[in-house]
């Protein structure tokens, strides 16, 4: 059985756990015999065999976060110039946030139980007459099996852009001109939970 986990995130934290236990006993062989008992006799042999496997897979994806990003082009100043053209230009200011979390994820493959088959041989012979033989045998198989994720984001994320906030005066003999390029913030946040996958 394999436990797997995947996590991508931006500048993010992120914690994974997992718990996996298998309970199987050992194989073992029993010889079961009734013989060489008197007529009329009750002969009785009874065997319970019981076998129990737990499979357990927890994945918890924990994530705080705090992203800031800004782009500034702007607060610009060009005063007081005389004889000559004055240009302010700021050009583009662009601010992106991506944020991508995938919580973990649980894989297992438990056939039946897990438990392995016990080998028993039975012999009823010899007996008197008129006897009473019998050899009974129960065999009870439980698999309790169990698996959790969780996924868990919390925080914030800024995206800023400016370009803006300029100043050009006080300028004499020429022209003034004031350029200012675009200002794009953008957020982008994806969370995707975690998958549990139990194969037959």
């Amino acid at each position: 059985m394999t436990n797997r986990y995947a996590l991508k995130l931006g500048t993010a934290i992120s914690t994974g756990a997992l718990m996996l236990g298998l309970l199987a006993p050992a194989a073992y062989a029993a010889e079961l015999e009734i013989s060489g008992n008197g007529t009329s006799s009750n002969n009785n042999i009874t065997v319970t065999e019981t076998t129990t496997a737990n499979l357990t897979q927890k994945n918890k994806t924990s994530v705080n976060m705090t992203l800031n990003a800004t782009a500034n082009t702007g607060n610009n100043s060009a005063n007081n110039n005389t004889g000559g053209n004055t240009t302010i230009d700021t050009g583009n200011a662009t601010a992106n946030v991506l944020v991508v979390v995938t919580g973990g994820s649980n894989e297992a493959t438990l056939n039946d139980c897990g438990c392995p088959e016990s080998t028993d041989s039975a012999l009823i012979s010899g007996n008197g007459d008129s006897s009473s033989n019998n050899i009974t045998k129960t065999k009870t198989k439980t698999a309790n099996k169990k698996q959790k994720t969780k996924t868990k984001v919390k925080g914030s994320a800024k995206a800023k852009a400016k370009t803006g906030n300029n100043d050009a005066s006080g300028n004499t003999n020429g022209t003034t001109d004031v350029l200012t390029g675009n200002g794009n913030a953008t957020v982008d946040l994806t969370v995707e939970g975690g998958t549990n996958t139990l194969n037959p």
